[in-house]
This record gives C-alpha cells, sequence and structure tokens, in this order.
C-alpha cells in the first residue's frame, strides 16, 4: 500500500447573485467567440485530502482529526505542492510531522504521527489530489486584453464536489479523435490527447468557467469580434453555438434557447435543434462545455450542463457574468 494514494484523473468537463453589468458596458465589450476544444490541466493550492484507508489497522487520519477537504500546505514549516514531496518529508520524520492545513478558510496545525507498513515504508493513510486534467471548450478571447473565458462552470474534485482551490494552470491544444454520442441516461464524451505546449495560463477558477490570459497568438485570427449581450437582451427563441468537436474547424449549430433563470451557472435552459448534430452526438455530450452561444450577432452565453435523461437539452451561463469575472479579477 502507497504511503499517499495520489489521484489524477482526466475528466470531461460538462457537469451538472452575481451583479449584473450595464447594458451599455457589456456592449462596449467586444470578444471572439471560440469553441475551440482544449486540454486543461490545473494544480491545485496544497494537497486536497479525498479520504483516508487504515495502515495496519490504525486510521491516522481519525485519529489525529484529518479530515476530507482539508488542504495540506506544508509538513514541518516546509510548504508543500506535491505528492512525492509529502512521501519523502513523512519518511524522513517517522517520529512525527506538523502539518499545516486550510480548513474552512481558516489555517491550523495537526500533529499526527505516520505508521510503518510491513515493507518499513511509513504511511499517513491519506488519499490526496495535488492535479487533475479534462478537456472543455474556449467561450471567449478578447484580443486587446489577451483574456479569455472557458468551460462556463467550475472545476470541481470528482471525490468531493467541491470546487478545486486553484493554485496555477494552463490550457493546451486538444487533437479530437473521437465523440461518443449521447443517450438517454448515459452522457456522451469528446475523447481527445493533449497535444502541444501551453497556450495559455489559468488563474481564476470560479463557478460559471475558468478565466486567464493567452500566451500565444492562438486566437487572435478565430474570427471577428462580437459585443456581449446584457441579460435583458437575450430571449426565448432561435440561436446558435459553435464547436469544432464534429469536424476540421468551427460549425455553427442551431439550438432553442427554452427559459431564461436567474441562476448563475444555470441562466438559460437551451435545446440541440441542429439534426447535424443530433445524429453526429446525440445532443450535448461531455467536453462541449463553455461551446458559445451567440443570437442576434451577440454572444449571449456558454453551454455549461447537459441533461443526462435528456441530452438534446441542456443549461447555459450568461457572457456577461463570465466577463464580469474577468473585470473582477483583472486576470
Amino acid at each position: 500500500m502507497p504511503l499517499v494514494r495520489a489521484y489524477k484523473k482526466i475528466i470531461l468537463f460538462l457537469t451538472f447573485s452575481l451583479c449584473l453589468l450595464s447594458t451599455s458596458y457589456a456592449n462596449a465589450v467586444e470578444v471572439i467567440p471560440i469553441g475551440k476544444t482544449i486540454g486543461v490541466k490545473i494544480f491545485t493550492d496544497g494537497l486536497l485530502v479525498i479520504g483516508s484507508s487504515e495502515v495496519n489497522g490504525k486510521n491516522i487520519a481519525k485519529e489525529y482529526g484529518i479530515r476530507t477537504n482539508d488542504r495540506i500546505k506544508g509538513i514541518n514549516g516546509e510548504s508543500i505542492d506535491n505528492t512525492e514531496k509529502l512521501v519523502r518529508l513523512v519518511n524522513e520524520n517517522p517520529e512525527g510531522v506538523r502539518l499545516s492545513v486550510t480548513r474552512d478558510n481558516r489555517d491550523i496545525e495537526i500533529d499526527a504521527v505516520p505508521a510503518r507498513g510491513d515493507d518499513n515504508v511509513y504511511r499517513l493513510g491519506l488519499w490526496v489530489r495535488d492535479s487533475t486534467a479534462g478537456i472543455g471548450t474556449v467561450t471567449f478571447y478578447n484580443p486587446a486584453t489577451r483574456d479569455f473565458a472557458a468551460l462556463g462552470h467550475c472545476i470541481n474534485d470528482v471525490d468531493t464536489g467541491n470546487i478545486l482551490s486553484l493554485k496555477s494552470g494552463n490550457i493546451l491544444n486538444c487533437n479530437i479523435l473521437s465523440v461518443t454520442k449521447s443517450e438517454k441516461g448515459a452522457p456522451g464524451e469528446i475523447n481527445g490527447a493533449f497535444e502541444g505546449d501551453t497556450i495559455g495560463n489559468i488563474s481564476v477558477n470560479s463557478q460559471i468557467g475558468i478565466f486567464g490570459k493567452m500566451t500565444c497568438n492562438e486566437f487572435n485570427s478565430a474570427g471577428d469580434t462580437l459585443p456581449v449581450a446584457s441579460r435583458n437582451e437575450v430571449e426565448t427563441g432561435e440561436a446558435y453555438i459553435l464547436t469544432d468537436a464534429f469536424g476540421d474547424e468551427n460549425n455553427k449549430y442551431s439550438i432553442n434557447i427554452k427559459k431564461i433563470t436567474q441562476s448563475a451557472d444555470k441562466a438559460l435552459v437551451i435545446e440541440i435543434t441542429d439534426s447535424r448534430l443530433i445524429d453526429s452526438a446525440g445532443g450535448i455530450v461531455q467536453g462541449m462545455s463553455g461551446s458559445p452561444i451567440i443570437q442576434n450577432g451577440k454572444l449571449i452565453g456558454a453551454v455549461t450542463h447537459v441533461f443526462v435523461n435528456n441530452p438534446l437539452k441542456g443549461y447555459g451561463t450568461l457572457a456577461e457574468n463570465m466577463l464580469e469575472i474577468i473585470e473582477k479579477s483583472s486576470v
């Protein structure tokens, strides 16, 4: 049994009140709708505890009060940001370690004595995560500021369900290998592989998307800029999304805006109406999260969630709220 069981799962991003920008401000900002499938890598701020197990019949986490969702940020005063370093420091200090932990936005210290396994390796019996990776879609890019927005929802830990605390992250190009069609009760997915170097750095992981700065000119010639619609300009009826998941370039696919709500990450209820997308994907698939939604010549939002029992339908978030995250964080 290893000292620390480190999970680094590849996940597909599409999951299940913010103040509004004024109409004049939202319209004054023009961005390029992207719709490009990307690889996403993020590294957590500290090691996230996602569970525990016994070591020779001893549950160290329970004994010393280490909890799921704790973030271990240091050992014996030395900062820690990866599982390998945790393993080394625990084995260098078998007599005991002092863990610097962040819990519910409070910093605390926990003293714990590791247990020695049958192989003479010392263990804390913790399951921790230091990073995650997945596939999603870029919503828009602002060529004036180099800001990008993607996903339309936060990156959660797949085991605890909580939003991951971000230390750093990046986006990369993604080579789409295939698309598994969605069926009722079984959402499909984009199957892809990361390729090349980093094209952008992530600085914000929020409820309605990830945000950061591009490090290259990847999107400078991706298309014409469009104004960002304010909420009161969005209406039920016809619209379209952009995605490159089903071809060599971005394609427009028709949808219907069925309902507009007050929710931040589920402000729009959408339905796929384009027969090409229905035939090729069965509707919305995992990995399309972040696909831009355009209506009346303006960017109105991004696809965020799929209805598991009806993959023709899903949710979207508003582009003006994504724009506000950028303005507030000055990414």
